[in-house]
């Protein structure tokens, strides 16, 4: 019998029903529009309903334009998630070409919890090194506070290369990195971030499960206890994501990790 129909697993479930039937935090989302791409669905309200239909418990997300404008802030991210507590979480957007708004922002971060969860860094976008003095204020908050950081790495990457996302994750211990899609194909950097930084560093699956073999690889790799799920959303979708997942050969156990497991343990169950 195929692993995607025997009776009783989530990917039975899950192609049956559209659900896998187990809570599902999507850890690596985005919201409004794009100057570089059309979306079907960017705005609050078309987001929610379609997390809703795919069955997602929680989106943790950074809006593109908090990332991008400094004409809107995080506060105004802030007032979004505030209005949808039971399925959004925010990511404080740092833009390390505005240090002032980022040392601004990081004095609001606890006016915004539990709504914000983390930081939100794009250095390839920004075009400033992990290492840059602009990031400096949001690192050892979040180091003191053992708050999550979501990264865009990819392999090849010169502005999160591997030696300075290990010299940044030793250097502040206590900050959780999550690896946002996994510095896709770089697999021996992948293994030397683990081996250097079992503790605090996880990887996050935003366009892997798209290709075959590789939530596999991962897995071999560092171990589902170091995985994520995660979309991009807008920019992919939750049922391809979550098809993804459900139709790896890994065990359901890994696949509850990754969905929900390891950030419960992380989080909270309450986050």
């Amino acid at each position: 019998m195929s692993i995607w129909t025997a009776k009783g697993t989530l990917a039975e479930a899950y192609w049956n029903t559209g659900r896998a039937n187990i809570p599902v935090y999507d850890m690596h989302g985005h919201m409004g529009a794009h100057g570089q791409i059309y979306f079907k669905r960017s705005d609050t309200g078309a987001m929610i309903a379609h997390l809703k239909k795919a069955g997602i418990t929680k989106l943790a997300f950074s809006h593109h334009h908090s990332l991008w404008t400094p004409d809107f802030s995080n506060r105004e991210v802030f007032e979004i998630t505030r209005r949808h507590p039971d399925i959004l979480r925010m990511y404080v957007g740092v833009n390390p070409n505005h240090p002032d708004r980022v040392i601004e922002d990081v004095k609001s971060f606890d006016r915004w919890t539990p709504a914000a969860i983390g930081f939100k860094f794009l250095s390839a976008y920004h075009q400033k090194k992990i290492t840059d003095k602009g990031y400096e204020p949001a690192l050892k908050f979040a180091d003191e506070r053992k708050l999550p950081i979501l990264l865009h790495t990819w392999g090849g990457d010169r502005f999160v290369p591997i030696d300075l996302m290990i010299e940044t994750a030793q250097k502040y211990p206590n900050a959780i990195f999550f690896m946002g899609h996994s510095f896709r194909a770089d697999w021996d950097g992948v293994a030397r971030l683990h081996r250097a930084c079992p503790d605090n560093v996880y990887f996050e699956l935003t366009s892997i499960p798209g290709t075959s073999g590789m939530v596999e690889k991962l897995v071999e790799l560092v171990g589902s206890e170091r995985l994520l799920y995660g979309t991009d959303l807008p920019w992919f979708d939750e049922f391809q994501g979550i098809g993804g997942i459900v139709s790896a050969r890994i065990s359901e156990n890994d696949m509850h990790n990754i969905l929900y497991r390891n950030i419960d343990n992380l989080l909270g169950k309450d986050w």
